[in-house]
């Protein structure tokens, strides 16, 4: 089974999907997120000085992710599936400095909207990856997810 599979909770779970679901409501007033769209879509504009974001495919997301998990600094991701499935990590604003500064192989900045997954929204357009946890709605440092990718990417593991 592929990392990407892996992503897909319904495959762990015997089919029965446990992923909490949002609304643009729920989306803003339980997570505090500014997200537009309607009843069927909400979007979520990344790079902005609210939410960062960095793309990877899915692979290298899962190992980022278990990286972070271990230490306690994982955020929620957003996976798109297609040819190319691909995990986009969401993370506190990209500090002003970094945005000169060269990404590891593979990783890309988002700048974009992104459609974030609603009861409407079909699997194979949008899924949380790892869904937002209502409890804990803070993001990871974007710093720290690049260096999860550089410890992932170039072995160190510790």
């Amino acid at each position: 089974m592929t990392a990407a599979e892996l992503s897909d909770l319904r495959a762990l779970d015997g089919g029965v999907d446990l992923t909490p679901v949002f609304d643009v409501p729920g989306y803003r007033g339980r997570l505090g997120w500014p997200v537009d769209g309607d009843a069927g879509n909400a979007y979520l504009d990344l790079g902005a000085d609210q939410i960062g974001g960095l793309r990877m495919r899915a692979g290298l997301g899962a190992e980022v992710q278990w990286w972070l998990r271990l230490r306690m600094l994982a955020g929620p991701v957003l996976a798109v599936p297609g040819k190319r499935t691909e995990w986009t990590f969401l993370t506190q604003p990209i500090p002003d400095e970094h945005h000169r500064r060269p990404l590891p192989p593979g990783v890309e900045p988002v700048t974009t909207r992104v459609l974030l997954p609603t009861a409407q929204t079909d699997r194979t357009v949008a899924f949380w990856a790892t869904a937002p946890d209502v409890e804990h709605p803070s993001l990871p440092l974007y710093t720290s997810v690049i260096g999860a990718v550089r410890s992932v990417l170039y072995g160190h593991r510790f």
